[in-house]
């Protein structure tokens, strides 16, 4: 009813009078068109606005304390898509006054010191020109067009002065680093800069404190902290996405483009507190429901917001089945399938040793980024309706690591580079202070634009090597790798009910590729032999055939 309505409202404005409004300007003319209209009194339009006013009465009872109009009729109604290359940035910068010049003068600096312009660097300014105004000429001058900006921190606290009772009753934006909110977001909108609103979910100590009931409760009483003392909320209470959705809702109304939920998950160190913890509302759920569930009830919710709604997981996420062993309630297949993009944080300095092979992940930023991107790529090939794959890339050194490697532009466009070279063109910069060497965005002559062989599918796997991969995991019974490797339409989307129905299949104890052909049109076709085993004693030796061919640029094995 929310989205018919609000489309045949958009359709009877003028939606080019729109061209240019500021934020501010947007809300104005909504009010001043729908007094028109509704003065008028005439006609289907008045009626609709009538009922949108009645609509947003009824909202505001419901809602309650949650409560966050709908957008206004001038809103644009469609969802902007763009590729996203972007850089993070904290409310505090995000805050910072800037000025276009100063933002001019550094994107010509940029210019210099990367080759484009062959003029020699100015360096005379560069001391007076900011973290804020530094982000926006990279965007000016580079391929940058994204900025992922904090709005609800680790802390819990919001960044802007807001418009929602829960949040004006529990002052959780009391510090407002973002104030003056409107002058930035509008300078990215006149630049068509791509705005993400950074949204900490579950990580929230503030709240916590104030709402102990909604908090992961202790079995003897009281409220778990982790092992730095931090409180969480409960993520399965609904009263706690309520109130993510609201600030999610302001965000778009102000002008962000799209909702990424941070700490979509539960605290890691699970061993430890699972036997002492309880969760009010889990309902026999495994954890990775919950966060599943939380992440299609935001999605519904935002939807007549024109925002796309994405999720930060565990670089882990990529090479972890079905949330174990983290068991923090991320299972890449849950969540792809609940948002527009899914963004792994794979940060070379997170891996530990002997990850991907090497004893000091945080040396290899290329392979770490590559082998993780082509297990993501992987995971993604085996869901129904996946998000696109954006990352977050390691914009930083990690001095903690015993080690560690400096990681200058070459080595953190290493990581884009790797995902550029798999098709991955949209990514992060993660750097908690914001320092970014615009030079780490000209990496293009480094990019190997034949990696990939001919025959191979987007894993660097031939039909072979698929099959040879498919067998093995049938042999040894590794159903997660079958799961993976098994066509969308020849099985069940539940893994457990998946591995119910190979547990009764007959069990394979050896075999051996005969042929393996290529049938002409993109298909292969093989034959093995194969000794097989059931319950009831020895299958035999018997022939079988296997089909293999490419789903989502990967190939995949299926039983004939």
């Amino acid at each position: 009813m929310i989205k018919k309505l609000l489309q045949l409202i958009i359709i009877l404005v003028l939606i080019p009078l729109l061209a240019g409004c500021s934020v501010q300007a947007n809300k104005a003319l909504d009010a001043q068109n729908a007094a028109v209209i509704l003065n008028d009194g005439r006609g289907e339009a008045g009626n609709l606005l009538e009922e949108k006013a009645e609509l947003e009465k009824e909202r505001q009872t419901q809602l309650g304390e949650f409560y966050v109009p709908l957008p206004p009729v001038t809103a644009e109604p469609q969802v902007k898509t763009v590729k996203a290359r972007g850089l993070y940035i904290t409310a505090n910068v995000a805050g910072f006054e800037f000025a276009e010049d100063n933002i001019n003068y550094y994107a010509d600096y940029i210019r210099s010191i990367s080759g484009q312009s062959g003029q020699p660097p100015d360096t005379s300014r560069l001391a007076e020109i900011n973290k804020l105004e530094k982000a926006l000429a990279i965007c000016e001058s580079t391929e940058v067009n994204a900025l992922v900006i904090d709005i609800k921190n680790d802390e819990g606290l919001i960044a802007w002065k807001s418009d929602i009772a829960i949040i004006n009753q529990i002052k959780s934006n009391g510090t407002i680093p973002f104030q003056n909110y409107t002058k930035l977001i509008d300078y990215l909108k006149k630049k068509d800069i791509y705005c993400i609103a950074r949204v900490v979910a579950f990580k929230d100590p503030y709240l916590a404190e104030l709402k102990s009931e909604h908090t992961i409760q202790l079995k003897t009483g009281g409220v778990y902290q982790d092992r730095a003392g931090v409180k969480w909320v409960n993520p399965f209470d609904e009263y706690i996405w309520k109130y993510l959705v609201a600030i999610s809702r302001e965000a778009a109304l102000r002008g962000f483009d799209e909702i990424q939920y941070d700490y979509v998950r539960f605290p890691d160190n699970a061993q430890y507190y699972n036997p002492v913890t309880e969760f009010p509302g889990r309902s026999g759920r495994d954890k990775d429901e919950g966060i599943e569930a939380f992440l299609e009830y935001a999605g519904q919710e935002l939807e007549p917001y024109n925002v796309q709604v994405s999720a930060d997981v565990f670089g882990v996420i990529t090479r972890s089945w079905d949330d174990k062993p983290e068991d923090i309630g991320q299972t890449w297949g849950k969540i792809t399938d609940q948002v527009d993009y899914i963004c792994p944080m794979i940060y070379p300095s997170h891996y530990g040793p002997g990850i991907y092979g090497f004893m000091v992940p945080d040396q290899y930023p290329y392979d770490v980024a590559r082998q993780a991107l082509m297990e993501a790529l992987e995971r993604n090939a085996a869901a129904n309706k996946p998000g696109g794959i954006r990352p977050w890339y390691q914009g930083f050194t990690a001095p903690w690591i015993r080690g560690h490697i400096d990681y200058t532009a070459a080595k953190i466009s290493d990581q884009i580079r790797a995902g550029l070279e798999l098709g991955i063109e949209e990514y992060i910069i993660w750097n908690a202070v914001n320092n970014y060497d615009p030079l780490m965005f000209f990496y293009h002559e480094r990019v190997n634009t034949g990696i990939r062989k001919s025959g191979e599918d987007i894993l660097a796997r031939t039909p072979e090597t698929a099959l040879k991969r498919y067998l093995e995991a049938e042999k040894n019974q590794r159903y997660s790798i079958r799961y993976l490797l098994t066509p969308l339409a020849s099985r069940p989307d539940d893994y457990d009910e998946f591995v119910g129905e190979l547990e009764k299949s007959q069990l394979l104890k050896n075999y051996e590729i005969l042929t393996i052909g290529n049938n002409g049109d993109g298909t292969y076709m093989a034959t093995i032999r194969g000794d097989y085993a059931s319950d009831t004693g020895t299958a035999g030796i018997i022939e079988v055939q296997y089909k293999i061919f490419l789903e989502k640029d990967v190939y995949k094995v299926m039983k004939m």
